[in-house]
């Protein structure tokens, strides 16, 4: 494990060393400066969470980077709150019923001047969010610490961690395709009428009904066409 106590992003700074980092290397820090979600998001980042890359060399799925990372971390939250309910939604982030407790991030690097390609996984959980730090989130979160009400023991719960996405990247490398079906199982949404908000901001409602090899959304829309999204986020519909 490579650890800091303060860094401006772990995925930033693995990206950076790429070349230099050895396959499956472990990067944790205690604080992020400029912690960073999906679509460039903001990523709240203070003491007492886990924020933390892995280095896969000779990968070029950002899927399956995905998938070892989101499943590694259900891996530890059941472990930490076993009475609660967690599931992947689509495409990276971890829930607990409605609130995000966990995103993840997969980026590509080119091969280049003789050095492997590969991916910078990277994952933040909220072990010990407060309600107020939550407060300014741009969709409902959550932590460990609101689940349990109990304080999360952080720096116990981060070795624990890299055991678990350890054992998952070594899944992507020897049975990809029991990663893939593992990931699709566990994606909370299947079966649910959502709605699909692409990239372009436009927004499809309809039944999710399966999952494409290629990862994405099979959606079986209101005006009676099934279509294959691959760009956007996905919504549960409350109403009817």
């Amino acid at each position: 494990m490579i650890y800091f106590d303060t860094i401006d992003s772990t995925i930033t700074w693995a990206v950076a060393h790429f070349n230099e980092l050895a396959d499956c290397e472990f990067i944790a820090a205690a604080v992020q400066t400029a912690g960073r979600g999906r679509l460039d998001r903001k990523w709240i980042s203070p003491r007492g969470n886990l924020y933390t890359s892995l280095v896969l060399k000779d990968v070029s799925s950002g899927l399956l980077g995905i998938a070892a990372g989101s499943l590694a971390v259900l891996d530890l939250v059941r472990t930490l709150a076993p009475s609660e309910k967690f599931h992947i939604k689509w495409p990276n982030d971890v829930f607990c019923g409605t609130a995000k407790l966990s995103g993840i991030l997969s980026q590509y690097i080119s091969p280049r001047n003789g050095f492997p390609g590969g991916l910078v996984v990277g994952i933040g959980v909220n072990l010990n969010m407060t309600r107020e730090d939550l407060a300014g989130a741009t969709q409902e979160a959550t932590s460990i610490a609101i689940l349990t009400g109990q304080p999360c023991d952080w720096q116990a719960a981060l070795p624990r961690f890299e055991l678990a996405l350890r054992a998952r990247a070594t899944m992507l490398r020897n049975d990809p395709g029991a990663l893939f079906d593992d990931w699709k199982r566990e994606n909370g949404l299947l079966g649910k009428r959502v709605e699909f908000v692409a990239g372009d901001g436009s927004h499809l409602t309809g039944l999710f009904r399966d999952i494409a090899d290629d990862g994405s959304v099979i959606l079986d829309d209101d005006d009676g066409c099934t279509r294959n999204l691959n760009c956007g986020d996905v919504r549960l519909l409350t109403r009817a």
